[in-house]
Order: structure tokens, then sequence, then C-alpha cells
């Protein structure tokens, strides 16, 4: 019996490194796209006053406390600066444009919350899981195509997964958790508070493991002397710690906080229960109330924005937890369903809370990125489980190699757009056209300003640089004008504009008239549209602009 387990843990060691090394390429492949693309990205519409308050924030570490600008920057004192203050602080010495520096910044987050995945599909289910759940990960568009200029909710959701992550690792070591553990955790959890105060959650997950591991003994030991000492190790040697190092990072990065560390974070938590959005939002095909919305509206966005393969493996996984815990060792057990339980929480749990709170919600499932690693974590360890028992092998593979195939050429197709995607269950982004949002941010933008401009050179040939156009934008100026060539200028007066740049989003392409001369499309869903209005405006000779 000794021999024979001698003998098989080489080759499980072998096995498990061979998904480890598979990992380590998948995260180089991933690193060489976020340097090869991240400057395919346009600039989304909050990305401009992100900016500007990380400046603000490093200018007031940098004025040693005296510059207090950011302290009532518009609403953005409400957020902790951990992303936007580095991105400042990086675009000080970066070669690159200011977006751009951002966007590879925003880029290499992403990559980082990625690996947080695949830490976490580790800890679940071992070296295969974990190679999974950054795969699954990965191929989330809404992920992808937005972890190159999503300045808030993708720094956040890195935070998190991070945070999740040691939450899990500390099970196994519980009641008394090695220290490095414990403050890894509050660095991650104070992170996420240093981006949003959302980021308490983490520490919310925290006390309710702490809760059912106590709970979990008490049925065990049943000795309230022991009980009592396991208690006492938990709060001085876990729940205290964590929470303290968490807050003194969150403090790091947030001014307004440091003012009053108790009223202020309170009050952003207040504040953003009852966040105000003055639009109306587009939901199957009709317009709501932010305030006023189906209780559906968040599941169904979450369920379109996710590959079918991952669907698949969630509802797989929900019917396969309890057979795979049975016939497992009772502290392996615990370990085990405390594990999954509490990945499967911070997957949910924010969901069914945002619909009993009725929550104010908007721009899809944006705000709720950081479910999607806990929910790819989860199909790894699915996948992971199931893999090495379907049967044939060869066919199981060949169906995978070729749903991934396609899933790839999909991504491909809407790049750098990739954050319009939803699933075939909807049509795909031509299915969801008029019904859901698709560019909703201005990142297409980008596309079309270029495409004018090339417009306009084949128009006036060697000309092209002598002439000066008005150009007014639809929705954030920044994402349009960004990208200007000198001689275009933006035109806050749309209706006396040569050109007008405008998205499908809210039928603002509709607002005025004019001629067509470029679009931008993905998988044939319109985007954007470049309206020509020189004609409407009576500024045409012969057929060419004066």
């Amino acid at each position: 019996m000794t021999l024979s387990i001698s003998l098989a843990l080489p080759f499980t060691r072998l096995r498990d490194s061979k998904w480890d090394i598979a990992s380590a390429v998948l995260f180089l492949g991933a690193l060489g796209a976020v340097l090869w693309t991240f400057r395919d990205y346009g600039v989304t519409w909050d990305e401009d006053v992100h900016n500007q308050y990380g400046i603000l924030v490093l200018d007031y570490y940098l004025s040693l406390f005296q510059d207090r600008r950011c302290l009532d920057w518009l609403d953005l004192f409400n957020y902790g600066a951990a992303f936007d203050m580095s991105a400042a602080a990086l675009n000080r010495v970066s070669g690159l444009g200011i977006y751009e520096t951002r966007h590879l910044l925003n880029g290499l987050v992403g990559i980082l919350g990625i690996a947080g995945c695949w830490k976490l599909g580790r800890c679940l289910g071992g070296p295969r899981a974990g190679f999974m759940a950054a795969v699954l990960l990965l191929a989330i568009p809404n992920w992808y195509g937005q972890m190159f200029n999503n300045p808030k909710d993708i720094p956040f959701a890195a935070a998190m997964v991070w945070s999740l992550c040691y939450i899990v690792r500390i099970i196994p070591f519980l009641p008394r958790p090695p220290l490095a553990l414990v403050v890894k955790l509050g660095i991650a959890a104070g992170f996420a508070m240093g981006v949003r105060i959302g980021g308490l959650l983490a520490l919310c997950y925290l006390g309710l493991l702490l809760t059912l591991f106590l709970l979990w003994r008490a049925s065990e030991i049943r000795s309230l002397k022991l009980l009592l000492a396991d208690g006492w190790n938990l709060l001085h040697r876990v729940a205290v710690p964590a929470g303290v190092i968490a807050f003194a990072v969150m403090l790091l990065f947030w001014p307004w906080a440091q003012v009053d560390p108790v009223h202020h974070p309170l009050a952003a938590l207040a504040n953003f229960s009852k966040e105000i959005f003055p639009y109306p939002t587009l939901f199957a095909g009709k317009y709501y109330p932010a305030t006023d919305l189906p209780w559906s509206y968040l599941p169904v966005f979450i369920v379109l924005a996710l590959p079918e393969l991952i669907l698949l493996l969630l509802a797989a996984g929900v019917l396969m937890a309890w057979p795979a815990f049975q016939g497992v060792p009772g502290a392996r057990r615990r370990e085990r369903f405390l594990g999954h339980f509490m990945v499967a929480f911070a997957a949910i749990f924010p969901i069914v809370y945002a619909i009993a709170i009725h929550a104010v919600l908007f721009d899809g499932m944006r705000h709720f990125l950081f479910v999607l690693p806990p929910l790819s974590a989860l199909a790894g360890a699915t996948a992971s489980y199931l893999l090495p028992r379907l049967r044939p092998r060869g066919l199981v593979y060949a169906a995978l190699g070729l749903y991934g195939a396609w899933h790839a050429s999909i991504m491909l197709r809407l790049h750098p757009d990739e954050y319009v995607y939803y699933n075939a269950l909807v049509g795909g982004p031509a299915g969801a056209q008029g019904l859901f949002k698709l560019d909703y941010w201005g990142n297409s933008y980008r596309e079309a300003v270029l495409g004018l401009t090339d417009y306009l050179r084949a128009e006036y040939g060697e000309d092209f640089p002598k002439r000066h156009f008005t150009v007014a934008v639809c929705g954030p100026p920044v994402s349009a004008a960004y990208f200007f060539p000198e001689n275009f200028e933006f035109a806050q007066d749309r209706e006396h504009a040569d050109f007008f740049i405008a998205f499908t989003k809210d039928d603002c392409h509709k607002a005025l008239q004019g001629r067509e001369i470029f679009r931008v499309e993905r998988m044939n869903a319109l985007l954007t549209v470049v309206l020509d209005r020189r004609v409407v405006n009576g500024r045409m000779v012969n057929g060419r602009g004066q």
C-alpha cells in the first residue's frame, strides 16, 4: 500500500504540473494580447473624470495634503482612488498617451483578476480546475472587453476575487490560520475598499465564514470551553487583524475617508444605496426608470452575458453539488463544503441583495462584474470534475475544441467592442439590437473618428490638413475628441456642426438628420454612425464641403 502511494505521488505531481504549465502559458498569451491590443480601445464615458480625479488625489499627496480639491471633486470623492491615483502616477513617467497608459494598466489589472480566478479555482479543485477557471473568465467578452477601459468595476472585481481567494485559503487552517494569509486577505480587501466602499462585502464574507466554521465546530466538539477558545482565536487571529489591515489600506487611497474615517465611509455606502440615475433604461425592448426595473433585469443581463458553455457548467454544478460531497471524510468535507459555499455565496448573494432592495441599476451588469470571477471558478471546478468522467473522451475534447474555436472567432469579430457580446439565447449582438444596450460607453467612437478621418482624406486628398471641420458627438465628448486630428474641432452646437457622431444608445443616432457616411458594426449589430450634416447646413458646393 505504501509502495503504491509513493509510486503514484510523482505521477500526480507531474499531472498537476502540466496544468500549472498550461496556466503559465495562458497568462503569457493573455499578457501578449494586452500588450498587442491595448491601443485599440476607445475612451469610455467615465474615463475623463476618473483621470482627473486620480490627478487631484496624486496632487493631494504630492502637496503634503495641502491641495484638497479631490475632497469635493464631482461625486468621485465617494470612491477610493487606488486605481486612478496609480494611473495618474504612471502617466507622470509613461511615454504613452494619457488614455493609452490607463488602458495598459487597466488591462494588466484585468489579467491580475484572471490570475485571482485561477488561484480561486485551484483552491476549489486543484491545478486543472484553476486552469479552466482562468480560461473561462478570459473567454467572457464582458470581462475581456471592459478590462482595458473600465477604471472602476474591473479593479474592484480583481481585488474582490483575490479577497475571496484568501478567504477560501484560510479555511483548512481555521481557527488559527497563518498570519501571512490573514495579512494578504486584509490587503486585498483594503484594495477593494480603496476602489469602492462596496469592498466591505469581502469582510462580510469573512464574518460569514467564521460564523459557519464556529457553528460546524459546535456540532463536532460539543464543548463550550473549546468552542469559546476557537471563537477567541477566530476573533483576534483573523477577524480583527484582517479588518484593521483592510481599513488602513483603504484609507491610504481615499482622501475623503481620511478626513472622517468613520462617518465618511458610511456616508458613501448610504449614498450608493440611494444612487440616482435620471435616464430611462432599456430592457427587453422597453424603457424603464432606473428606479423601477423588473426584478429580472440583473439576472437576465448576467445570463445573456455569459458564454453558453459557462451556463451549462453552472447548471451541471448545481445538479452535482450534493453527490460530489458524498464519501468525503469529516474535516475534508467541512473544508470542501465551506470553500464551495463561500464562492457560490459570493457569486449569488450580491444579485439577490440587489433584487431584494430594489437597487437602482443601469448599464446592464457592469456594476456586477465582480460576480464573474466566482462564477468562472465554480464553472472551472465543475469542468475539472466532469472532464475525466465523460466518455468518449476523444469526442468530448473535439466538441470542446470546436466550441472554443467558434467562441474565439466571436471575440475576434467583436474586437475591440467585445463587451457588446450577447450569447445565442438572444441571437447574439444582432438579436439584442433594440432589446438591450450595446455600446453604452462610446467605446466605438474611436473607430468612428478614424472612419470619418479616412473619408475626408479621400474626399480632399492633399488639401485635407488645410481644412477645418466641426464635429458634434452624442454623449461623451472625450470618447471621440481624444482621437480628433488637429483640424477637427468639437462642436457644442450639434445643430450647426459639419458632422455628427452618435451611437445607437437610446436611438441617439436618430436625433439629427444627415447623410450617413460611416458606420461601426459588429456581427450585424449597429453600434455607431457618422452623419454628414454639411448638406443640411448648406455648406456643400458641387457636392463638396466648403
